[in-house]
């Protein structure tokens, strides 16, 4: 009788390879715990490599290891130079969907990884259940919201935000396309360079731009649909034309008349305005409890001087007095935010003529927790490189390492407990014709 099975039989066969040859899989979801990893190295020890490492051979992943990434670090721990190994031929959908399966059943998963890389579909469909899958939260999700985290938040919403991501740089390039702010009134005015933050355009050595990222962020992730928005130390549009373009009201308060006339330029035609003031003046132009987001991303003491004015905080002689003007408009600034809101604040340091650092973003902390604001996210902002390499060299003479991230600090006023009910579960299916 001729048999019935219709099952793919893959022939092995076993082949050695070099350790250095194979790749890790940039996904794999997979940690062992200590007492895991002494477990298989003592097996290792004992028995030798009883089971062969699975690896890719199809051509766009060619020596990917597909089953065995713990095996291969404990050999290469233990001094092994080659590895038994079984080739198969997958393509890069399968790939994965083969290690998650080889992985099911051992080890600890690394759930950021998983999360990041996967979706919930896809592991349902891989024999993963609602107990496996609790991490996830999968109440009310449906087959739309089943998408990598950048899909559904624009960004993966951890404390470290990686500008460097193509998801972040494609969506930079959109805005940026859009909405055209080159930094016209403010050419030459960063005053060194040296400590020059990447969070702004790097094709903009001589002048600071907001990303557009992190305004869209802002709105998105902070703000409510329909609100009101505003910044004491406006600076550029990028701000008010992104929380415009998404459909909130924005107020910003620029000290400088020729950045406010361009800035209003760019907005004309929509209820949101900048108006020509000192940002310690902000109540004379907005109401108390009138505001559902404030954003600012302040000036960095004298890192870019905009002015001559004697009220511009860059242009304080003294660290101290700059401080005190931002604890001026930023405490009337709060006035002005309705209670349960968030404020979302982007901060670098600076270093003082001596290379020492200000410590900064602790102050504007104290600001805002002096008068009652809750610290309530705080997120690094890794920047692009630029021109931080050609500097680390020469930096290093004095044992100083290049700054190449920034500081987002997100506060709440009000009742923490609240946030649940008044700001709705974030689905931020990206619209495709934004795509660059």
């Amino acid at each position: 009788m001729r048999g019935t099975n219709n099952l793919k039989q893959n022939k092995m066969k076993i082949i050695t390879k070099k350790i250095g040859d194979l790749i890790e899989a940039e996904y794999n979801p997979r940690q062992l715990t200590k007492e895991q990893f002494q477990q298989i190295t003592d097996s290792i020890k004992r028995f030798g490599i009883v089971d062969p490492i699975i690896v890719n051979k199809n051509k766009e992943r060619k020596n990917i290891i597909v089953g065995g990434h713990q095996r291969v670090k404990v050999a290469g721990s233990l001094g092994f130079k080659e590895i038994p190994c079984v080739e198969v031929d997958l393509t890069p959908d399968k790939e994965r969907e083969l290690n998650v399966r080889l992985n099911k059943n051992t080890g600890e998963w690394d759930w950021d990884e998983l999360a990041n890389h996967f979706d919930v579909s896809e592991l349902i469909d891989w024999g993963f259940d609602d107990k496996d899958l609790s991490f996830f939260d999968l109440d009310g999700m449906t087959d739309d919201s089943h998408k990598k985290l950048e899909d559904s938040f624009i960004i993966p919403p951890f404390s470290i935000f990686d500008s460097k991501q193509g998801y972040w740089q494609n969506r930079k390039k959109w805005w940026n396309n859009l909405i055209g702010d080159k930094g016209e009134s403010r050419e030459d005015k960063l005053s060194n360079l040296n400590n020059m933050s990447a969070m702004y355009r790097p094709e903009m050595a001589t002048v600071s731009i907001l990303d557009p990222v992190i305004a869209e962020i802002a709105n998105k992730w902070f703000g409510l649909e329909s609100c009101n928005t505003f910044d004491c130390f406006a600076g550029d549009s990028v701000f008010g034309y992104v929380s415009d373009y998404l459909g909130n009201k924005f107020t910003g308060i620029e000290l400088r008349q020729e950045q406010t006339d361009l800035n209003n330029k760019r907005l004309k035609g929509t209820e949101s305005k900048y108006i020509c003031d000192d940002g310690q003046n902000v109540l004379k132009h907005i109401k108390a409890n009138t505001q559902d987001l404030l954003f600012s991303c302040p000036p960095y003491f004298d890192l870019e001087v905009y002015s001559t004015l004697e009220n511009d905080a860059s242009n304080q002689k003294e660290y101290k007095d700059f401080i005190k003007i931002l604890d001026k408009a930023f405490s009337d600034s709060l006035k002005c935010l309705k209670n349960n809101r968030f404020a979302f604040i982007v901060v670098g340091d600076i270093r003082n003529e001596n290379g020492v650092y200000y410590n900064f973003p602790s102050d504007i902390k104290n600001i805002f927790i002096k008068n009652g604001i809750l610290l309530y996210n705080e997120i690094i902002l890794a920047d692009p490189l630029g021109t931080a390499p050609a500097r680390a060299r020469k930096y290093m003479g004095n044992r100083k390492v290049v700054k190449v991230h920034q500081n987002i600090l997100v506060f709440y006023k009000g009742d923490t407990k609240e946030i649940k009910n008044i700001y709705p579960k974030l689905d931020l299916i990206i619209d495709e014709s934004q795509d660059v």
